[in-house]
């Protein structure tokens, strides 16, 4: 049975073959028509560059994606000016927040900013990817679906350009710079040859589902609830439907591939906001899996390349910033590229920079996206520190941790840590040796896991097995 027709944002595959005329020299080439490459695409493109935008898909699809974006997305996409055209495709915004972490619960608004349009929303890919890359056409980059990239061209040790496939013919496009902008299987990184470094295997599956008919009640609210050997996340999505993500440990995965609805079902139906907000809902959509995949980071860049968005970084899916995260790359690069494209050893700097400023940016992110996706419970120092933060209404800094407004270190300062251990002691003296036991593994993780970004240690022998996903289409349950 298939399911119910929604609104996406539509894009016309019109670019796939190359037609007579079409130019094959461009300032920058970006493999990946997604929301990392068609965003860039668009932002060098309204800075008076050359770009082509280049996907292997010949129309913009649903992609993997927990299709989460926090306040600050919101407001990039509104500086873009698609924030329109999404609504008119069935977009809306979550105001509140219900945030489980272990036994403290709490229900807030999210802090806004000026700029900012809302506190979060889910977007499923088939209606965000083609409204940015109806906007990096529009903005004047050559967008050319169902071009494949084969491989680059280099001169000496420099890369040039691409070879791309569209239509069984082979075309060389030529490019100061070529951005490799397609995802975990980047054949731009593999061409470039960019190692892995600090790669860390995922603990937990994620499965994400949509419901049609669910009571999202007075205020759309987003759901972020861990507890204990539990992960879970729903709220109101584009077009009226209501996603609901679970994260069983490794152990389940034998049972969820026996019966995949069934045990969605049932891990959902412990969260009692999700439970209340689908009680009497359908499922409208298939169910989207990720399994036994790794996070790492990559060499960013070289001469005449660089790699954005989960081409060159990819973290546990727990915070759900893949989207996020690329948007503020693509601002970061279409910066560093604007100003220098001219001049190739001024090029090569500005991206060379830009890596160093992801590590630098991304590295606590990368840790604690870790530390919510590790199997069983989180540390206890996070949810008693969460739970004071509150008490003080100080809660906001915590929602803007998870935008990346605030860094790890602006919310669980040592002070607070020290603190909040403290006060554990007073009320449980019989758990000291636990709770300095959780202490000094906190501290000696994030010592580790500092000195291995400051000294990267390159993935050798036989590379991590690939990203897993699974698809499956059993019936809707009617």
């Amino acid at each position: 049975m298939s399911g119910p027709s929604h609104k996406t944002g539509g894009s016309e595959p019109s670019d796939a073959a190359q037609r007579p005329g079409d130019s094959t020299e461009f300032d920058v080439v970006v493999v990946g028509a997604r929301c990392a490459g068609a965003t860039l695409g668009a932002l060098l493109a309204r800075r008076g560059l050359r770009v082509a935008v280049l996907d292997q898909a010949t129309e913009i699809r649903s992609t993997l994606s927990s299709n989460i974006l926090q306040a600050d997305s919101l407001a990039f996409l509104n500086r873009l000016g698609v924030m329109d055209r999404l609504r008119a495709a069935g977009v809306t915004t979550m105001s509140h927040v219900d945030m489980r972490l272990e036994e403290f619960r709490c229900r807030a608004a999210f802090p806004q900013e000026p700029g900012d349009v809302g506190g979060a929303a889910c977007i499923r890919r088939e209606v965000l990817d083609p409204v940015l890359v109806d906007a990096a056409r529009a903005s004047g980059a050559e967008v050319r679906l169902g071009t494949r990239v084969v491989g680059v061209i280099r001169q000496g040790s420099r890369v040039t350009g691409v070879r791309a496939v569209s239509g069984g013919v082979e075309t060389r496009l030529r490019a100061r710079l070529v951005v490799g902008a397609d995802g975990r299987n980047s054949k731009v990184a593999e061409a470039c040859g960019a190692r892995m470094y600090h790669v860390s295997p995922g603990e937990r599956s994620y499965y994400w589902t949509y419901f049609e008919g669910a009571d999202t009640g007075p205020r759309p609210t987003f759901v972020f609830h861990r507890w204990g050997d539990r992960h879970m996340l729903g709220g109101p999505a584009d077009n009226g439907l209501y996603i609901v993500g679970v994260s069983p440990q490794r152990h389940e995965r034998e049972s969820f591939r026996a019966d995949l609805d069934g045990s969605v079902r049932a891990h959902a139906m412990r969260c009692a906001p999700i439970a209340e907000a689908i009680s009497d809902a359908t499922r409208a959509s298939k169910i989207y899996g990720i399994r036994r995949f790794f996070g790492y980071f990559r060499e960013a860049a070289g001469a005449g390349w660089v790699l954005l968005g989960d081409a060159g970084h990819f973290k546990d899916p727990a915070g759900g910033r893949g989207i996020g995260d690329a948007f503020h790359q693509a601002e970061q690069l279409a910066d560093a590229v604007g100003d220098t494209i001219g001049a190739s050893v001024r090029l090569d700097r500005a991206v060379a920079e830009f890596g160093r400023r992801r590590d630098r940016v991304y590295a606590e992110y990368y840790g604690l996206a870790s530390d919510l996706g590790v199997a069983g419970p989180i540390a206890g120092i996070v949810p008693r520190v969460v739970r004071g933060l509150h008490a003080d209404g100080k809660v906001d800094g915590v929602l803007n941790l998870l935008s990346h407004r605030a860094s790890v270190l602006d919310v669980l300062t040592p002070g607070r840590v020290l603190g909040a251990t403290g006060g554990h002691l007073l009320r449980a003296p019989g758990q000291r040796r636990a709770t300095l036991g959780e202490l000094g593994r906190l501290a000696s993780t994030e010592i580790r896991r500092r000195n291995a970004m400051r000294k990267p240690v390159f993935q050798s022998g036989p590379a991590p097995r690939p990203v897993q996903q699974d698809t499956p289409e059993p019936e809707l349950s009617r």
